[in-house]
């Protein structure tokens, strides 16, 4: 502990209840610890009111003592709670729950920082039901403000989360509280559905960044379909141009307005077991071709699936299915279906019958099946992070304790031109960087929008793995390698975890790393909240 420490921690004691400040050692190691190695030390966590927030702050300039700001701190694969540099105070804002303003009429609603998805999905259904909004397949718990900070982005029309919001509300490093758009007008009647208010807009001053704390933010949600339709496309040939192709253009024609998913093996295959072991019980690295086509028959899986889903009126719904039903004739032994929630339910009730018709394990694959289906309509579940547990032995007996479980787990999210030729370029160079050093490829393509697709990898390993490996230093090796041939190849990151800032600080244009510096001087010149998160100082 510092001098600086030790009076910040007087001054918090003074203002917080005992409940409020955690400073046992092994919560403390506990919230240092990631979903891989991380060096940065946790001094306390504070969990204060909103009320206190701003005292909270005045004590840390006051002592100079950074603090790192976070929503539920379950940022995994990115870092989760861990602060950039060492000796820093995590404020947790899960105190801050407030779901307010919510406009039935036109779908706004302003949600906190501490608000999981499950929260706003079960208020959203206790208000009638008339709007989804759109969750990601972490789990129920995440913060949605958190994640729409860091731009995430999830599956249905309103996916891509940032392009939702319409202002925000942000505590500065000094106490000051500012509210962005037509906001900062107190009787504006725009304030929830205009996005750019008046003169210079300020809100993207605040995402990824460390220049203010962000208290709440107004969101944009998606009216309740007439009607709504899954599909699911699975490619037994390696057609990952065509489907890219297939799925932009009908985007770009308007058939699709959602954000499909197109994964390959090594991502599906984590939500159905855990890594298998030949039969000595010793585990290969990655998986064998042989292995991955026996799986791959096993679980009657293709190279290639899709996931997605149709909104709208029954005769949008029925025209965009005719358009899908059209462009995927044109692939070889493509299997296309779409999942009403009545066939779901069918297939709920008969999945012993076709268990044995099809010979597939019914049981399991509707274990996946439902949670996605349900996702695409806007409910959160914690089913998705089993995934995380793939190098594991077996999956927790109760809940998902990723960064204390030993799990291991590292993301890696790029963006490229909405082109096939892009995403296997992509592709290629995540087979010829991760298998190598012995991790599966795994890699799912999100189509953002008629543009972009993201690329989303995963660098999967135990933690706690007994076979000899330093697996926390070959996955610092295979990210670093990564990150290296990608960004020489053109395709930058559009989110970072907490050990890449300063790496791709490097890679960015001086000046514009000069005027962040600057920007950060301005609004926190003592550097307290949360230094090197993303504005990496000099």
């Amino acid at each position: 502990m510092n001098t600086n420490f030790n009076g910040a921690l007087k001054a918090w004691q003074q203002l917080l209840s005992t409940e409020q400040i955690t400073l046992n050692e092994s919560d403390l190691l506990a919230a240092a610890t990631a979903t891989f190695a991380t060096n940065a030390s946790v001094l306390a966590v504070l969990y204060p009111e909103r009320s206190q927030l701003k005292a909270c702050l005045q004590i840390a300039r006051e002592f100079k003592q950074p603090v790192y700001t976070v929503s539920s701190g379950k940022n995994w694969g990115y870092g989760s709670q861990v602060p950039v540099e060492s000796n820093s105070v995590i404020i947790n804002l899960n105190r801050l729950k407030t779901i307010a303003s919510y406009d039935k009429k036109h779908g706004v609603v302003s949600v906190e920082a501490g608000v999981t998805q499950a929260e706003l999905a079960e208020f959203l259904k206790r208000q009638g039901d008339l709007h989804w909004m759109d969750c990601t397949g972490s789990s129920a718990s995440c913060s949605v403000v958190g994640n729409t900070l860091e731009r995430g982005f999830g599956h249905t029309v309103y996916g891509e989360h940032v392009k939702h919001v319409c202002g925000i509300e942000v505590m500065l490093a000094n106490g000051q509280i500012i509210r962005t758009g037509l906001h900062r007008f107190n009787d504006a009647k725009a304030a929830g559905v205009y996005q750019a208010g008046l003169g210079p807009a300020l809100d993207g001053l605040f995402f990824q960044s460390n220049l203010g704390v962000v208290l709440s933010i107004t969101l944009w949600l998606m009216p309740k379909p007439e009607c709504f339709l899954a599909f699911y496309v699975t490619s037994p040939n390696d057609e990952l141009e065509k489907l890219v192709e297939a799925l932009t253009s009908l985007k770009r024609e308007g058939y699709l307005t959602s954000l499909p998913h197109i994964a390959n093996t090594c991502r599906v295959l984590p939500g159905l077991q855990q890594y298998p072991a030949d039969a000595t019980d010793i585990k290969e690295y990655p998986l064998s071709k042989a292995r991955l086509s026996g799986l791959r028959k096993h679980w009657q899986l293709g190279q290639w699936h899709v996931s997605g889903a149709l909104y709208g009126k029954r005769a949008q719904v029925k025209l965009a299915k005719a358009a899908l039903k059209a462009q995927f004739r044109k692939f070889n032994n493509i299997q296309l279906n779409f999942v009403s929630d009545g066939l779901l339910n069918a297939i709920e009730k008969y999945q012993w019958l076709l268990s044995v018709l099809l010979r597939r394990d019914m049981a399991r694959v509707l274990a996946v099946l439902k949670p996605v289906h349900l996702m695409m309509k806007g409910q959160p579940s914690d089913t998705f992070l089993s995934s995380a547990y793939w190098r594991m032995p077996t999956l927790p007996k109760s809940g998902y304790a990723l960064d204390t479980d030993g799990v291991g787990l590292m993301w890696c999210a790029v963006v490229a031109p909405a082109d096939g030729e892009h995403a296997r370029c992509i592709e290629q160079i995540v087979q010829q960087v991760l298998m190598p050093l012995g991790f599966d490829a795994g890699i799912t393509f999100t189509l953002l929008s008629e543009r972009c697709l993201d690329a989303v990898i995963s660098i999967s390993f135990n933690r706690n793995s007994d076979d000899g490996i330093a697996w926390d230093s070959r996955a610092e090796t295979c990210r670093k390698q990564l990150y290296q041939t990608l960004l020489q190849a053109g395709y930058y990151p559009y989110r970072i975890d907490i050990s890449m800032m300063s790496f791709m600080a490097k890679h960015s244009a001086q000046e514009y790393e000069q005027l962040l510096q600057h920007l950060k001087q301005v609004f926190d010149a003592d550097n307290v909240l949360s230094p090197g998160r993303y504005i990496v100082s000099k």
